[in-house]
């Protein structure tokens, strides 16, 4: 092996590279690359190759590196990296001709090139179009850089190496964070929970408990692991000695870590893949044909050992068996597929524009879509997201790629995939393909090429084929003059100069309600400099709805909370709904920024104008809870009494706890209370008539014998139930007749053990902390699993006052008035600095039925039949 000095963390060849792969032996040595050495030659940018080493190892190794992009400063930060691999591409360019990659990938870049620019003159919001725009071309930068530096075959196994070293350190990390931040305090609150007498084990099917370290999301991590764990396998079988051990123990660790990411994709790809690559191996006599068999057998019988042990995998795969895609995120991901499919189909040659699926998301959202995915950032779909962004440029660049790549390898075997004309060892070559493979099989199910860690590897394979198979020449051409490709530069430079330019401005604003949000967090909130930084960074980059949504947020809440002194509230109220109304102009396909908008004016009594608000709220997200009570309340206020009494109705039936609720004990809402009602009933009466699907018919039966109930029409609801209802039903029935009810068959859940503190009055208070945290829902947080004694103690009382259940439940049962959080307002909004916020609507509920008794009031997230079959209403509500 030839002799190398590290100079600057880069090798450089000493003498002429001999081949590294024996088959390359019987090569003339004339037929080898002639590289001179680097160390004379500054054309390679050393300094910047290592900077772009760096930031890439950087956001590949950083906790939360997904969601910290979006904050201050990191954002800043990650616009460097990006800008770093267009400074590198143009410092090879000034110093010599930039060599085509060949073999159809400069068609790729090209195509790719010209899809950015075509959908961002055509977006309609052409900022975030040229901010995310721009940022693709970073990464097609960095392709074209990492290929011009690939000039020496020793390169290709130095760069193969690092990222190699990069993917150990990340497993290495991520199953440290894991174990120490998810792993151990889920089995510490497991354990307290034990002392309420509730058992649970460790479960993946909660999304808090999967590994989304360091990324930030599970399906990040798994993606960037299939990417590369093939890696890993081909750096095992063609280095020796203490390396091979080393790819060898990361391989297994990777693969653990792969389990814990509990990823459906991840773990579906890499089988598939591992199959695939066995039956190449039969084909070209890699190995002997036993021991590939025993190879495929083992790892095929590890990935269905995976697959069993893992519940979600195991329930997923039932769910496709039966064709059920109702709840859980098999009905997430055809809700923001149908999404990316309206997007694409509304602008075919241009799609929305680079980064305008969250500004758009919810015009093009279907209404069958219920409560599921509400608003995304992202489709979940890579075809989806091309499609959705850049149209038909979109799917013809992945199409174009992927032709381009299946050729190339078709190609290559058809020539016996044995030598490659860079020398690089054919394991290394099938390495990242597998990768690529693997990671565009989990590409149909996600998307994840804004990820800089996944990114960044994308470019380095791509780079690592489009050399292999086409290396760079290193012969110098003395009769080449450099005004051409230094002209290009100059170009280059000055357009990334204009761009560089042009982002100074959001930065100042990222920057600038950085600091005015801190402002809210200080002793005392200082609402003036808060104000004065958000208004700033709203004027250095007025296309974002983010600053006046906080703005119109934080001082809007500050005027609830200024009942004490009028005129100071009316200025806060005034500029709130003026700092709405200014985000709904920049973006005006935001249901928060409807809604909230509407809310605020019923607080300053502008009733007509809230209804408008509301309307368009509907129009955007019909099922949102809230959005039919806003508009039944604005009517209310304005005398139009129908017009309420319909909305509530139709708040009712896609919310139907909403008729347990102690505000309508209220005056005012008193009054339409039983017409409301009535209203309900007669609509379902008419959905009943209408189903024609079992599950709406099932749902409508359940819903309806649980109106009857709470009116008191237990003939009714025995006949809605009598085929359409469960234990808890026939066990509501009893307790209204009287009867005693025998619930130690029942499964694990609130009711069981909240009936059981109603008929077992001396051990009322366990019983109910058993039932408050026996909860299905996915709360890693211990503090908000546990029962607060306050509750409890009102919920004992209100029992004992009670004259029977149902009037503990309609009569003397607590209610209290949570806020409607955003909880991933700062994410889906692409920057978290502010505090995510809440929903101005009033809600007031029956804390038994919406902690306990939720069956009988269940609001369905995903029941297209449902709210296909209320759109009629909707439709005609809204004409009046």
């Amino acid at each position: 092996m030839q002799s190398t000095d590290f100079v600057n963390g880069l090798e450089t060849p000493s003498a002429r590279p001999l081949p590294i792969h024996p088959s390359t032996q019987t090569m003339s040595e004339d037929a080898l690359p002639q590289p001179k050495p680097a160390a004379q030659d500054p054309s390679d940018g050393t300094l910047l190759a290592l900077l772009i080493g760096t930031f890439f190892t950087i956001f590949t190794l950083l906790p939360g590196s997904s969601t910290l992009i979006v904050s201050w400063p990191w954002v800043f930060l990650w616009q460097v990296g990006l800008t770093l691999p267009m400074l590198w591409l143009l410092w090879q360019l000034w110093h010599r001709p930039l060599s085509r990659l060949g073999n159809g990938f400069d068609w790729v870049a090209l195509l790719a090139i010209a899809g950015l620019v075509v959908s961002t003159l055509g977006a309609e919001f052409p900022a975030q179009a040229r901010w995310y725009g721009w940022a693709a071309v970073g990464a097609i930068a960095a392709f074209y850089a990492l290929g011009s530096w690939l000039r020496y075959p020793q390169r290709f196994h130095t760069l193969l190496r690092f990222q190699g070293y990069l993917a150990l350190a990340f497993i290495l990390l991520s199953l440290l964070l894991w174990t120490t931040q998810i792993y151990q305090p889920e089995l510490a609150r497991l354990s307290t929970l034990q002392g309420y007498g509730v058992n649970q084990t460790f479960n993946f099917e909660l999304t808090s408990l999967r590994n989304w370290q360091p990324i930030g999301h599970q399906n990040y991590v798994a993606g960037y692991l299939v990417l590369v764990l093939p890696l890993l396998a081909g750096l095992a079988w063609s280095d020796r000695g203490w390396r091979r051990w080393l790819w060898l123990v990361g391989m297994v660790l990777g693969l653990l870590n792969l389990y814990t990411t509990s990823s459906r994709g991840g773990w579906l790809a890499l089988m598939v893949t591992g199959l695939i690559a066995v039956g190449i191996s039969l084909l070209y006599n890699r190995l002997p044909r036993p021991l590939a068999l025993a190879i495929g057998g083992t790892a095929l019988g590890l990935g269905v050992l995976g697959v069993i042990a893992n519940p979600r995998l195991r329930q997923v795969l039932s769910s496709l068996a039966q064709g059920n895609f109702v709840g859980g995120e098999l009905s997430y991901r055809v809700v923001t597929n149908a999404t990316g499919w309206r997007m694409g189909l509304s602008r075919p040659f241009t799609g929305v524009g680079p980064g305008s699926v969250p500004l758009v998301y919810q015009k093009y959202r279907p209404h069958w879509a219920g409560r599921d995915a509400e608003l995304q950032f992202q489709l979940h779909s890579t075809p989806a997201q091309l499609w959705g962004e850049l149209g038909l440029w979109g799917i013809a660049v992945a199409l174009t790629l992927v032709l381009v790549l299946v050729l190339l390898t078709v190609r290559w075997m058809r020539r016996g995939a044995q030598d490659t004309p860079a020398g690089l060892p054919p394991v290394l070559v099938w390495s990242p393909l597998a990768g690529l493979f693997a990671f565009g099989l989990m590409s149909l199910t996600d998307y994840q090429l804004d990820i800089p860690a996944i990114a960044g590897t994308l470019a380095l394979y791509l780079a690592v084929l489009a050399r292999t198979f086409n290396p760079v020449s290193t012969t110098e051409d003395s009769g080449a003059t450099p005004r051409r490709h230094r002209l290009i530069a100059g170009v280059g430079l000055g357009l990334t100069l204009a761009m560089t330019l042009w982002l100074v401005p959001a930065y100042r604003a990222w920057g600038a309600a950085s600091s005015g949000f801190s402002a809210l967090t200080a002793e005392p909130v200082d609402i003036d400099r808060f104000a004065n930084q958000l208004e700033q960074a709203h004027k250095l980059a007025p296309w974002e709805p983010y600053y006046p949504y906080q703005l119109g947020y934080h001082l809007g809440e500050f005027a609830l909370q200024s009942a004490a002194n009028p005129p100071l509230r009316q200025v806060l109220l005034d500029d709130a709904i003026a700092w709405f109304k200014t985000g709904n102009q920049a973006v005006p396909y935001q249901e928060f920024g409807q809604s909230n908008l509407g809310w605020l004016q019923v607080e300053k009594g502008q009733f007509a104008e809230a209804e408008s608000s509301f309307r368009e709220a509907i129009a955007l997200v019909p099922a949102k809870m809230g959005v039919f009570f806003g508009l039944g309340f604005a009517c209310l206020q304005t005398g139009n009494r129908d017009c309420a009494t319909e909305a509530f109705a139709l708040e009712a039936i896609r919310h139907p706890a909403l008729i347990t609720s102690p505000l309508w004990r209220v005056e005012g809402f008193a009054d339409v209370y039983p017409a409301m009602l009535g209203q309900v009933e007669q609509r379902y009466d008419e959905l009943i008539q209408q189903a024609k699907e079992p599950t709406l018919s099932s749902f409508l039966h359940q819903a309806r014998g649980s109106l009857h109930w709470w009116r008191g029409d237990l003939a009714g609801a025995t006949e809605d139930w009598q085929t359409n209802g469960g234990d808890l039903q026939q066990g509501f029935l009893s307790l209204a007749d009287g009867q005693a009810v025998d619930v130690n068959p029942w499964p694990e859940t609130p009711a069981k053990y909240a009936i059981l503190a109603w008929q077992t009055p001396d051990q009322r208070q366990a019983l109910l902390e058993r039932a408050w945290v026996t909860q299905p829902k996915d709360i890693d947080d211990l503090a908000q699993a546990l029962p607060e004694p306050q509750i409890i103690s009102q919920l004992v009382a209100s029992m004992e006052t009670a004259t029977d259940f149902t009037d503990w439940l309609q009569r003397t049962a607590p209610s209290w008035q949570p806020r409607s959080q955003r909880l991933g307002f700062g994410v889906l909004s692409r920057h978290i600095d502010g505090p995510n916020p809440s929903d101005f609507l009033p809600r007031v509920e029956n804390i038994p039925v919406v902690q306990f008794f939720e069956p009988l009031f269940t609001s369905p997230v995903f029941l297209p039949a449902l709210d296909r079959a209320l759109e009629p209403y909707q439709v005609r509500l809204q004409g009046q």
